[in-house]
C-alpha cells in the first residue's frame, strides 16, 4: 500500500466534505460503540485498497474520523479480545488458547466493562465473547448489564439458529449478524439517557467460518468472478458494513453520534491467504499479515476528520484512551500494558517510543520503531512491510537486543494459570452446561486422525467449539469434567445426545463424588435433516445438527471442588452415544 497516497486521498475528500470541527459541549460523558469483527484482514475494505470488497459505510466513517495504519492485535481470537478488555497482554490474564477453558480470563482481570460500569455507564455486549462461558467468566460476571449472543469461540450456523439472551436460549430468525445489531440497536433505544452514558460492545462473528451469507451479497462477487470461499468473505464484510450503518443511522435518528465514540477494528488477520495488501502471514502467525488490522475511531466534532496515525497502536492501548477521552480517572488494580494515544487523535505527532510484543505458540515478534523481529529473522518494516528481506546478518546487535527485550518481557508476562473450574449452584445461573468440547477424554489421544480406532473422540478432527463426543466404542473409555460446586443442593441432571437405534442398549454411569446413576434405558435418537448453509463444505468444524435431551436422576450435592465422571458399562451395539453435552440444574 502506498501509505502517502492514502494519507493524501483522506487530506483531500476530508477538504471537499467538512470543513473545520468545532467542538461541543456534552452534559454527560460520551456513549462508547466498540465493534470488533472475527477474522477480518487489514486489506478486507475497500479504503485500505481491496479491489473487490465495497464497505463505503466503513470508507465514511474512516474519512470522517482517524485510521490507524499500524494497528496490531494478537494472532487468534481469545488473546485479542483479552488484551481488548484488559488493556494488558493476554499472557498476564490467564488466556492461553481459543478453547476447553484455555480463553478463559483470569477472575481477577478488571474489564473494560467493569471499568466502565464504575463510572457509570449502562453496558451491553452483543455478539461473541470468547473469554469464558461459564459464570463467573460468562460476560454477566465481567461486568455486562446485557449480553445477546454466544460465548464460545465460533458458532455453527448463522441462520434461524439458537444464542442466549441474558443467559436463557433466544431462538432467532434470519442472518445472525443482522440479529445481533437489531439486538444492540434496541439496547442502544432503551439506554439513550440524557444523564446515564452507555457502552455498546458489538463483536461480531463474521467473517469466521462457516462459510454463510445470505444470497445478494454472495451472488454480487460471485459475478465479479471471485471463488466460493472468497465470495462469502466478501460477502460477509459487506454485511458487516451495511450492519454498522444501520447502527449509526440510529446513533444519528436519536440525535447521540455527537456524543459516542466509535471505534472499529479487527480481532486478527484472515483465515485464509488473499488479498492483504501483500502483507505477509495470516490468522495464528506472528507475521504483520497475522495482527496488523484495521483500526478506526470516530467521534464527530471532537477527533478531527481525515486523520491517518501512523504511529505503531495496538489492542492494549484502547481502555486507556477511551478513559482519557471520556475525561474518567479509574485506578485499575493491575499494571496496565497499554497507553493513551488521545494526544494523537489532538493532533500531535510525538508519541513515545515503546516495543509492541506479541506471542503465539512459541513464535516471537517485537516491533520496535521500524525494526521487526520475526522468530529468528529481522525486517526494516518502514521500508520493507511485506517482510521481503531479512536484515539480521548485517544488524546483528540489533537482534540480539531485541531477542534479549523479547525475553525479559514473555518472562515477565508469563504467569502460572489459575485453575479455571466450571462453577456450579449460583442461585442467579442455576442451570449449568457441560459441553462435550470442553470435557477431558480418556485416552486423551482421541484427538487424531484415526480417532475412530481410540475407543473415543471428538466427531470433528480437533474437538473445537460445538464438537461432540462419538466413536464411543470401549467401555474402557470415559469423560470427565472439573466442576466446582458453589452451594450445596439438590441438582438434577440431564444428557444431550443421540443414538442410533441399532445401539439402543448401551448402558453408563454418571458418577460425582462417588454418587452413582446408571443410565440404562435411553430412547433412541437419530439426528435428522438438517438445512445447510453452506457455501463450501466445511473440514474442521463440527456441523449444526439436533439433539435428544433426557432428565437421568438427581444428586445431592455438598459443597467443593468435584470432578464429574461419564462411562460406558455395556456397548452392545457398534458404539454408544454420541454426547453433545450435560446439563446440571439447581432443583
Amino acid at each position: 500500500m502506498k501509505y502517502t497516497i492514502l494519507k493524501y486521498s483522506l487530506f483531500f475528500l476530508t477538504l471537499c466534505l467538512f470543513g473545520c470541527n468545532k467542538p461541543i459541549k456534552n452534559k454527560k460523558k460520551p456513549n462508547i460503540l466498540l465493534i470488533v469483527t472475527d477474522d477480518q484482514a487489514y486489506g478486507d475494505l475497500s479504503f485500505t485498497n481491496n479491489p473487490i470488497s465495497e464497505t463505503p459505510i466503513l470508507d465514511k466513517l474512516a474519512l470522517e474520523g482517524a485510521f490507524a495504519n499500524h494497528f496490531y492485535v494478537s494472532p487468534v481470537c481469545a488473546p485479542t479480545r483479552a488484551s481488548l478488555l484488559t488493556g494488558r497482554y493476554h499472557q498476564r490474564t490467564g488466556v492461553s488458547g481459543v478453547t476447553r477453558g484455555r480463553e478463559n480470563m483470569n477472575l481477577k482481570e478488571e474489564t473494560l466493562a467493569d471499568v466502565f460500569k464504575t463510572l457509570g455507564y449502562k453496558t451491553g455486549a452483543f455478539g461473541k465473547w470468547h473469554n469464558g462461558a461459564h459464570f463467573p467468566y460468562h460476560p454477566l460476571g465481567r461486568g455486562f448489564d446485557e449480553f445477546v449472543g454466544f460465548t464460545s469461540g465460533h458458532w455453527t450456523s448463522y441462520f434461524n439458529t439458537t444464542i442466549e439472551k441474558n443467559g436463557k436460549p433466544l431462538k432467532t430468525e434470519g442472518y445472525l449478524p443482522d440479529v445481533l445489531t437489531d439486538e444492540a440497536i434496541e439496547f442502544v433505544e432503551e439506554n439513550n439517557s440524557k444523564e446515564t452514558p452507555f457502552l455498546c460492545y458489538v463483536p461480531y462473528q463474521t467473517p469466521h467460518t462457516p462459510l454463510q451469507v445470505p444470497d445478494k451479497y454472495f451472488d454480487k462477487y460471485k459475478a465479479k468472478g471471485v471463488d466460493d470461499f472468497n465470495a462469502t468473505i466478501y460477502g460477509m464484510c459487506e454485511n458487516i458494513d451495511d450492519n454498522v450503518g444501520r447502527i449509526l443511522q440510529k446513533l444519528d435518528e436519536l440525535n447521540i453520534r455527537e456524543n459516542t465514540i466509535v471505534i472499529y477494528m479487527s480481532d486478527n488477520g484472515p483465515l485464509n491467504f488473499r488479498f492483504n495488501q501483500g502483507l505477509k502471514g495470516k490468522k495464528g502467525m506472528v507475521d504483520e499479515g497475522g495482527i496488523k488490522v484495521p483500526f478506526i475511531i470516530n467521534w464527530k466534532n471532537k477527533i478531527k476528520a481525515g486523520q491517518l496515525i501512523e504511529q505503531p497502536l495496538a489492542h492494549i492501548d484502547v481502555l486507556p484512551t477511551l478513559l482519557a477521552l471520556t475525561d474518567s480517572n479509574f485506578k485499575f488494580k493491575n499494571q496496565i500494558d497499554g497507553i493513551n494515544f488521545k494526544s494523537l487523535l489532538d493532533g500531535e505527532t510525538e508519541f513515545k517510543k515503546r516495543q509492541l510484543f506479541a506471542e503465539w505458540r512459541g513464535r516471537k515478534r517485537v516491533l520496535s520503531e521500524n525494526y521487526l523481529l520475526i522468530n529468528e529473522e529481522l525486517f526494516d518494516v518502514s521500508n520493507d512491510s511485506n517482510q521481503t528481506t531479512d536484515i539480521r546478518e548485517e544488524f546483528q546487535k540489533v537482534y540480539d537486543s531485541l531477542s534479549v527485550a523479547y525475553n525479559n518481557w514473555f518472562k515477565e508476562v508469563s504467569i502460572k494459570n489459575e485453575k479455571k473450574l466450571i462453577a456450579v449452584g449460583y442461585k442467579d445461573f442455576p442451570i449449568t452446561y457441560l459441553p462435550a468440547h470442553e470435557a477431558n477424554l480418556f485416552p486423551s489421544f482421541g484427538f487424531r486422525k484415526d480417532r475412530r480406532h481410540t475407543g473415543i473422540a471428538y466427531h470433528s478432527l480437533y474437538g473445537w467449539a460445538h464438537d461432540w463426543i462419538d466413536f464411543w466404542t470401549k467401555t474402557t473409555a470415559y469423560v470427565t469434567w472439573d466442576i466446582n460446586i458453589v452451594e450445596k443442593g439438590t441438582f438434577q441432571i440431564e444428557l444431550k445426545y443421540a443414538l442410533d437405534t441399532a445401539n439402543r442398549s448401551t448402558k453408563l454411569v454418571l458418577e460425582i463424588d462417588n454418587k452413582k446413576i446408571i443410565i440404562d434405558s435411553l430412547a433412541p435418537f437419530e439426528h435428522g435433516d438438517f438445512e445447510n448453509f453452506d457455501r463450501v463444505k466445511r473440514e474442521q468444524e463440527a456441523p449444526e445438527t439436533d439433539w435428544k435431551t433426557s432428565i437421568i436422576g438427581s444428586l445431592n450435592l455438598s459443597k467443593g471442588i468435584k470432578k464429574i465422571k461419564i462411562a460406558a458399562l455395556e456397548i452392545p451395539g457398534k458404539k454408544s452415544i454420541e454426547l453433545k453435552e450435560i446439563l446440571i440444574k439447581r432443583k
